[in-house]
C-alpha cells in the first residue's frame, strides 16, 4: 500500500471553457478532501489552526505542525485506529492593567486537525520531539505498507 501526497498547489479559478484545467481543480479539491486535513467544527470557529507539513518516504510519515508559543502539555496528540489527532489550545495573553491593544494579529483558541493514514501503527512506531515551536511526528510504515509496486500477472481465472 501506497500513501501518495500531491504537492501543495493554490486553487486556481478555470479559464471559460478550459476543461481540463477545471477537472484538475476538482480533482485536486477532491484529493485534499481525501486526506480530511481541515479543521474540526467541533470546537467552533477558532482562528489559530496550526500549519501543518505532512511527507513521506518509503519507510515513513512525517508530519511538522507549527506550534508557535506553546508548551508541550497544551498539546494532545492521538492515534485512533488509522487517525492521527492532533489538538490544544493557545490561550490569550491577559493584557496589564491600564495597557491597551492597538494591534492583534496572533490568533488564538483551540484547534484539532485530524489526518487519515493508510494503516493502523503501533505505539512503537511513533515518535516525536517538540523543538522551538515545532512539533515533529515520525511514524514508521509497517512492511507491508512499505513495499511498493508489484507486478501482478493477468490471468484468465474466475
Amino acid at each position: 500500500m501506497r500513501f501518495g501526497l500531491t504537492p501543495y498547489r493554490q486553487n486556481r479559478p478555470a479559464r471559460s471553457g478550459d476543461m481540463l484545467s477545471s477537472l484538475r481543480s476538482e480533482m485536486d479539491e477532491l484529493w485534499d478532501n481525501f486526506f480530511n486535513l481541515t479543521r474540526s467544527p467541533a470546537f467552533g470557529t477558532s482562528d489559530f489552526a496550526p500549519s501543518i507539513d505532512v511527507s513521506e518516504s518509503e519507510k515513513e510519515i512525517v508530519l511538522k505542525a507549527d506550534l508557535p508559543g506553546l508548551e508541550e502539555d497544551q498539546i494532545d496528540l492521538e492515534i485512533d485506529h488509522d487517525v492521527l489527532r492532533l489538538s490544544g489550545e493557545r490561550e490569550e495573553e491577559k493584557t496589564e492593567n491600564g495597557e491597551d491593544r492597538r494591534v492583534v494579529e496572533r490568533s488564538y483558541g483551540r484547534f484539532e486537525r485530524a489526518m487519515r493514514l493508510p494503516f493502523v501503527p503501533e505505539d512503537k512506531d511513533v515518535k516525536t520531539r517538540f523543538s522551538k515551536g515545532v512539533l515533529t511526528v515520525r511514524i514508521a510504515k509497517p512492511e507491508e505498507a512499505a513495499g511498493g509496486a508489484r507486478k501482478i500477472k493477468i490471468t484468465n481465472n474466475e
